[in-house]
Formats: structure tokens, sequence, C-alpha cells
């Protein structure tokens, strides 16, 4: 689990509802933040995380390439700097895998380098490392479809 992390109790870190659409509370990722007063004297003032591109919610199927094993998942959010992803089993934060997706708009096949950040369950955070200024483009244009993640 991250720093400052704790697992989802609605869907049980999963990042998925009984019936298979994204967890409402967790918007996908099977996690929650949990806040820290910026000010133990005042714990009214909490703290919020900065990110450096915006996440939005998504459904994509993406395959990892773990050496010679793929790893069939579907991404659940996405950002010009990386992705989210439900696999089917747990890689180790600070793996460095290639990803296999395609957006739809426009749309475009992308092969990436990424490197594990987290790992809870068989949610996964994925910074990319080689995405060419094209896919970063393809990335932008596709997110303004989609609905944006607000929690931090």
């Amino acid at each position: 689990m991250p720093p400052g992390y704790t697992s989802c109790e609605d869907c049980r870190g999963r990042g998925r509802t009984d019936d298979g659409t994204p967890c409402p509370s967790c918007e996908g990722t099977g996690m929650v933040a949990v806040r820290e007063p910026r000010n133990p004297a005042n714990p009214e003032e909490w703290t919020t995380e900065r990110r450096r591109f915006r996440r939005y919610l998504t459904d994509l199927p993406l395959t990892v390439s773990l050496g010679e094993r793929d790893l069939e998942g579907y991404c659940n959010q996405i950002a010009e700097g990386g992705l989210g992803a439900f696999l089917p089993e747990p890689v180790p934060a600070g793996s460095v895998v290639a990803l296999h997706f395609a957006v739809p708009t426009p749309p475009t096949e992308l092969h990436v380098q990424a490197v594990v950040r987290y790992q809870i369950g068989f949610q996964h955070g994925l910074e990319f490392v080689s995405l060419a200024e094209g896919g970063r483009l393809a990335i932008r244009q596709f997110c303004t479809e989609l609905p944006s993640v607000t929690s931090v």
C-alpha cells in the first residue's frame, strides 16, 4: 500500500462492485486516500496531494508484458503520465513492464514501457517511461471525452 492510502472498504480493495462496474467510492482504484492533518496542532487543516497530470476514468483492455509472460487486464484510470490498471495477478512495485493498449479517439495503438509505482492487491499504478509525444497527444485527446477523477 503506498503511503497515505488504505484499501477501499466498499469494494474490499477490488476496485469493482459486485456487478463489475467501477466502485464509486474509490473510482475503480481499490484504494482511498487517508487524509492527514497538515498541522497536528490544528487537525481541521488538511493537506492535499498535487499530481502532475489530471486522471480520467476509463475502461480499456490492456496487455502487460513481463519478459516472456503476458497479463491481460484493464485500464481503469488514465493520464498523460501513466495509468491505473487492474491485473489478474500482483506485479511488484518497481517492476519495469511493457504496456500494449489502444485509445479509441483518435484510434491509436500504444506500446509503452512503464514502471509499477504501486500495487495494492490486483490494482496497479504505472508510470510511463517511454511514451512518445504522439502517444501523449492521443491520450490527451482521448481524455477530453472522459470524466475526471476528483479525489487525490
